[in-house]
């Protein structure tokens, strides 16, 4: 078992947020807490040692946190892909019918680009997920 000076890496994997992550040993358990960045060990089910987070588990927080961020603005960008294809498809039927207008052709142009940006953060992916905009 790790020191108090050593305390292990918490537990890799994607629990999700706010999340308590726990690693269990026979009767040992240690559990780190992100909302509250606090480590805690427990024996028998009682608290042998409770602590801040060190700078180690910190960053494991904050890049678990940025993880999520970047989950969630993928899955939007998946969505707003899907809506627009199905957008695109109708005002693809506009011009073939003969029947867009002027409007519908003006308006095409800067949601197209706007499209695009999200393509392009989701095919680089990385921190181009960090946000959804333009």
């Amino acid at each position: 078992m790790a020191t108090v000076e050593e305390p292990p890496p918490p537990p890799t994997g994607n629990p999700g947020l706010p999340f308590t992550s726990e690693r269990r040993d026979g009767s040992i358990a240690e559990q780190w807490d992100v909302p509250s960045r606090t480590y805690w060990r427990l024996d028998g089910g009682e608290v042998v040692e409770s602590r801040p987070f060190t700078a180690a588990e910190e960053a494991w927080a904050r890049q678990q946190s940025t993880d999520e961020a970047r989950r969630t603005n993928r899955d939007l960008l998946i969505a707003r892909a899907r809506a627009a294809l199905a957008s695109n498809a109708a005002y693809l039927d506009l011009v073939a019918a003969g029947t867009a207008t002027n409007a519908q052709h003006l308006a095409q142009v800067p949601a197209l680009t706007r499209q695009m940006q999200g393509l392009i953060r989701l095919l680089l992916g990385s921190d181009l997920l960090d946000s959804t905009g333009g």
